[in-house]
């Protein structure tokens, strides 16, 4: 997750705080949403440090603590640039923007969901939260200050172990330009099937497959890798996923899907966050 040195003037960007907001509650519980996204400017604003930059329960913490009480109370996402609850809290969520960047947002389930080894991920009934991160690339957009053709967007989730918070939350945001470029010289060669990508990228080895359809109603990614998995041979915590736009040769529209290879022997270190760009090319 992008880090940086947050000023007085940068935390007004990301939301100013509307009226009716008990703005003492926001400010002594600020550490908690400064220290998960490194914003030593903001923790110098709330002259606190409650909540360690090493804590991995600290975006719940934000989303849960700030979030959702300020938008039960008087409608306003504050700090999260959307709380969406119309399901109730077992099915919402809250979109975060990553101060760091003004082109990559966070989707954070507003009920407690570890990661993507979570079991309630492939439940019957679950919500699905690729395409609640799919409409939030309204966001991305708003930050580059231009409309994105789809395959340019990219969406991302890292393993247990390559996270740095104990809550699911999926990165969307710009694909890099090397990984736009591999996927269109690759096209050719993914298909309706998990199997290896020729060659690397990002330095490492993928799965792919890819999805026909215009948006993610119907295809849930977490069910989809789960049931390729064999399953207590390779663990979804293991695993790490990317959901990419696509606009396919016949002009389909869809969506590649990446995991990394589920037999390599070292896993952990692989990031789909990786094949994401924080710039948006700028």
């Amino acid at each position: 997750m992008p880090s940086g040195l947050c000023s007085t003037a940068k935390m007004a960007k990301i939301n100013s705080v509307p009226a009716g907001i008990n703005l003492g509650l926001v400010l002594h519980k600020l550490p908690i949403y400064a220290a998960t996204l490194g914003l030593g400017g903001a923790i110098v604003l709330a002259q606190a440090s409650s909540l360690s930059a090493t804590s991995r329960g600290g975006l719940w913490a934000v989303v849960q603590g700030l979030c959702l009480p300020a938008y039960q109370s008087v409608g306003v996402a504050f700090p999260c640039a959307e709380v969406d609850i119309a399901n109730g809290l077992s099915r919402g969520f809250a979109v975060l923007r990553v101060p760091a960047s003004t082109v990559h947002v966070l989707v954070v389930p507003t009920a407690r969901i570890s990661g993507i080894e979570s079991p309630a991920l492939q439940r019957e009934d679950a919500p699905n939260y690729w395409q609640a991160a799919w409409d939030a690339r309204r966001f991305v957009e708003e930050g580059a200050g231009r409309a994105l053709p789809r395959d340019e967007f990219g969406m991302a989730i890292n393993s247990a172990a390559g996270r740095s918070q104990d809550q699911l939350h999926i990165h969307v945001a710009c694909i890099a330009p090397e990984v736009a470029a591999f996927l269109r010289r690759h096209q050719t060669d993914i298909h309706g099937s998990w199997a290896p990508l020729k060659g690397r990228l990002a330095g490492d080895r993928f799965w792919a497959t890819k999805i026909e359809s215009e948006n993610l109603v119907h295809a849930d990614p977490f069910k989809l890798l789960a049931r390729a998995l064999a399953p207590g041979r390779f663990p979804m915590g293991k695993q790490t996923l990317a959901v990419i736009g696509a606009t396919f040769h016949d002009g389909k529209p869809g969506f590649y899907l990446l995991t990394n290879d589920p037999r390599a022997a070292q896993r952990d270190g692989v990031s789909a966050e990786s094949l994401l760009d924080d710039s948006c090319g700028k």
